[in-house]
């Protein structure tokens, strides 16, 4: 790339990358069509290949589909002379790893104000079954306004959609040593609780000024990780109240089942910490603020009276399939009480959530969409019927193929009530 550089004939590339990484470089550039600054993140054209293409795709889709104010926007991507690009909301701030070099000590109230955004970004993650697998502190930026981002998706994964679990890329590092949980060393599956370890390490550095394990060498310091009990911040900075000190430890726990249940729990730990922030001066604006603003208010809004965050977060994603199976059953009580647009309208809703989570492609999306169609059928909206399956056979042959066996029954669902409509009519 070159200054000036057009990607797309819009995105205008700016003097100098922001910075080199192992499968790309990451560009401020300006749209042009929206006259608005965004960063382009491009994969390296010297490593390009089949597998490289399919991860910076998957990061691009999971960055988009976890929709939360402490995740950048992706606004679009594409392909520019054989390179792949991907198109971000620009952050001005510090990344984590500088403002701990830069500010060190921070302050405690600081430190849990940035670990109770983290940990809400990740509610959001777990509520998708996403896991981000690389939380660290250059991973995260803390914005003039005080908000913190949650940057790079390129190792996360979806829990049991083997379409966002794998990384393909042969020799790929699979996390940050001194940051990434044993179970990743390890090789062992990972769930919310990995980014929990990530999260604890970060938070150790942010107070400490300094990496929880840092050995002279790679292989000492994941020798620290597997072997020696995690340490206290404490140890090092003995003001830090015990109570930080000992979720940072409890998060850092060697095993799993031995860290915090949920983010939302860390969360509740850390944000009562989060009072009369001190100024950071040349970090975070002191100037009245218009996202401070928003978030104040925001944070106003009342929670209904049975919410219990912990709680309800834990038992979804012990039991993610639940809520499903009672939707279902609603929807098919309704059409046998007599109700069926009520439950027509109950199996498109759960098309449309199933779609959030897992995309138009999985296969219960258009078995869901099937059984509204049909019910519209059943009660005499043949033309509405017709035009809904008629959409979504084209929306299935792009996402399977004209062969596929999910196609073959849609396009007999329209023989059928084409040839039902034939009937009537010679009647």
């Amino acid at each position: 790339m070159v200054a000036g550089e057009r990607l797309k004939d819009r995105y205008a590339v700016d003097h100098l990358p922001l910075s080199h990484q192992g499968m790309g470089e990451v560009w401020p550039a300006r749209d042009t069509v929206l006259d608005r600054q965004v960063i382009v993140k491009l994969t390296a054209s010297s490593v390009m290949d089949a597998a490289l293409a399919k991860r910076f795709r998957r990061e691009a889709r999971l960055t988009a589909r976890l929709a939360h104010p402490g995740v950048p926007a992706v606004y679009d991507f594409g392909q520019h002379k054989g390179r792949f690009y991907m198109v971000m909301q620009r952050i001005e701030g510090i990344d984590l790893a500088d403002l701990i070099a830069e500010h060190d000590p921070l302050p405690v109230s600081w430190v849990a104000a940035i670990g109770a955004q983290i940990s809400s970004v990740l509610i959001a993650a777990r509520q998708i079954r996403l896991v981000h697998r690389d939380i660290k502190p250059s991973n995260a930026m803390l914005e003039r306004s005080g908000a913190v981002k949650v940057l790079d998706f390129g190792l996360a994964a979806i829990h049991g959609d083997d379409r966002y679990s794998r990384i393909t890329q042969s020799g790929d590092s699979l996390g940050t040593v001194g940051y990434m949980a044993p179970e990743q060393i390890e090789g062992s599956p990972t769930d919310h609780r990995t980014d929990l370890y990530g999260l604890g390490a970060t938070l150790f550095d942010l107070l400490t000024g300094r990496p929880p394990f840092d050995g002279p060498t790679p292989t000492a310091t994941v020798w620290h990780q597997l072997q020696t009990s995690p340490p206290r911040p404490a140890a090092l900075r003995p003001e830090v109240p015990a109570v930080i000190d000992d979720l940072v430890h409890a998060l850092m726990a060697r095993h799993p089942q031995d860290r915090p249940p949920s983010a939302a729990a860390v969360y509740e730990v850390l944000a009562p910490l989060a009072r009369n922030l001190p100024p950071i001066p040349g970090v975070v604006s002191d100037q009245p603020d218009a996202i401070r603003a928003y978030a104040a208010m925001v944070g106003q809004v009342p929670l209904p009276a049975h919410h219990e965050t912990r709680d309800s977060t834990t038992a979804e994603y012990d039991d993610p399939d639940l809520a499903t199976r009672q939707a279902e059953a609603r929807a098919q009580q309704l059409a046998t009480t007599g109700n069926p647009r009520a439950a027509a309208r109950q199996w498109r809703e759960l098309a449309d959530r199933r779609a959030s989570q897992f995309g138009e492609q999985d296969a219960a999306v258009a078995d869901y969409r099937l059984r509204a169609i049909r019910l519209h059928a059943e009660i005499g909206e043949h033309s509405r019927a017709l035009r809904q399956l008629h959409s979504l056979l084209q929306d299935r042959i792009a996402v399977d193929g004209a062969g596929h066996p999910t196609v073959q029954a849609i396009q007999d669902e329209i023989a059928k009530l084409t040839q039902g409509g034939l009937d009537r009519s010679e009647r």
